[in-house]
């Protein structure tokens, strides 16, 4: 049985939520280039290190109730949340988009229950709708090759289908589902998740090897002159970006173990990955508060507020600013939350 706790892993999370938010804060090309190589793909792969084999049609049952309940039930409550609050948004400027009437708001609201849009502030949950359909159709797969093909190995389900990933570039989008290569490509870092657990004991530990592939991931960047986020890569960069992501991926665990040898129970650092969730529902609403900042200091016009994520101009050191608002503005709202409002 695998430990839920494992602490390695929590820290992990954290690392790879903090560098979304820098990813988000307009920081320069070369830190986001190094980021986007594996950021996203990690949460994957910590996903499916933890996943266990579903041997019988209740373990599956209980499966799908728990994911509806981890991840479903979460993304339509921020979601709709956020629906909520269009038009309030859109007076305050801080969303550029257009009055929501009633039948705009039925329109999307049928879209968030199928999990088909996503309002302007909560991008980054297109995570949660992947990662949800990715764990059932894993888990799905797991009974169905116990019960049918007891003898394929989870190595090869992986290489299957990274290239099942490549060869769906030259598919159309999928209804619900939409582009049928991020999902078949989420699932292949679930599985290398499954994999790493696997073979744990022989990851890369040696100090020497991770700081080659620390060069070989920043020589990279300067290669690709343009941020290479998971969801769009081409017929031509998607297996070097998958060989990249894994190295970025086994760099972020061995830090991770590194630090979890050296941090107290209580540090921040296993808050932040015990919370990710606020984190990513919050963090581009955070950054308006930067950017309200931004236009204080130089008297912009209040409607920059509603830039894309941040204000990119006079960003030289600021997006350092942006990570720091956006990371912990969302945990003082939840701590908030948790333990004044719920409590009373």
């Amino acid at each position: 049985m695998k430990n839920p706790r494992n602490n390695h892993i929590t820290i992990a999370k954290a690392l790879g939520i903090i560098m979304m938010v820098i990813g988000h804060s307009g920081c320069p090309a070369i830190i986001g280039n190094f980021i986007y190589f594996f950021h996203m793909p990690l949460f994957f792969v910590c996903s499916g290190y933890f996943f266990n084999e579903i041997l019988d049609k209740g373990l599956l049952q209980s499966f799908y109730i728990k994911r509806i309940k981890g991840l479903y039930i979460p993304y339509l409550k921020w979601s709709l949340f956020f629906l909520m609050i269009h038009n309030l948004l859109l007076y305050m400027y801080i969303i550029n988009s257009h009055y929501y009437h009633i039948q705009d708001y039925i329109r999307q609201f049928t879209k968030i229950v199928l999990m088909i849009d996503y309002e302007l502030l909560i991008r980054p949950f297109w995570f949660i709708k992947e990662l949800f359909l990715v764990s059932l159709l894993v888990a799905t797969i797991s009974l169905c090759r116990k019960c049918l093909f007891p003898k394929i190995d989870n190595t090869l389900l992986l290489i299957l289908f990274l290239f099942a990933s490549i060869l769906s570039k030259f598919c159309p989008t999928i209804p619900i589902i939409g582009d049928c290569s991020v999902l078949l490509f989420s699932i292949t870092y679930y599985y290398t998740g499954i994999v790493i657990y696997k073979h744990r004991d022989q990851i890369i530990q040696s100090n020497y090897i991770l700081i080659v592939i620390f060069i070989l991931l920043f020589i990279c960047c300067f290669i690709w002159n343009n941020i290479v986020d998971m969801r769009f890569t081409t017929i031509i960069n998607h297996l070097p970006y998958y060989i990249l992501s894994v190295l970025g991926i086994i760099l972020t665990f061995n830090v991770s173990i590194k630090l979890n040898h050296r941090l107290s129970d209580g540090s921040i650092i296993y808050y932040i990955g015990n919370h990710t969730m606020p984190i990513l529902a919050l963090n581009l609403l955070a950054l308006k508060i930067g950017n309200l900042i931004k236009i204080w200091i130089y008297n912009l016009p209040i409607e920059t507020l509603a830039s894309h994520t941040v204000i990119y101009d006079y960003n030289t050191y600021f997006w350092i600013v942006y990570s720091i608002i956006g990371t912990t503005i969302p945990l003082l709202l939840y701590y908030f939350y948790h333990n004044y409002i719920i409590k009373q």
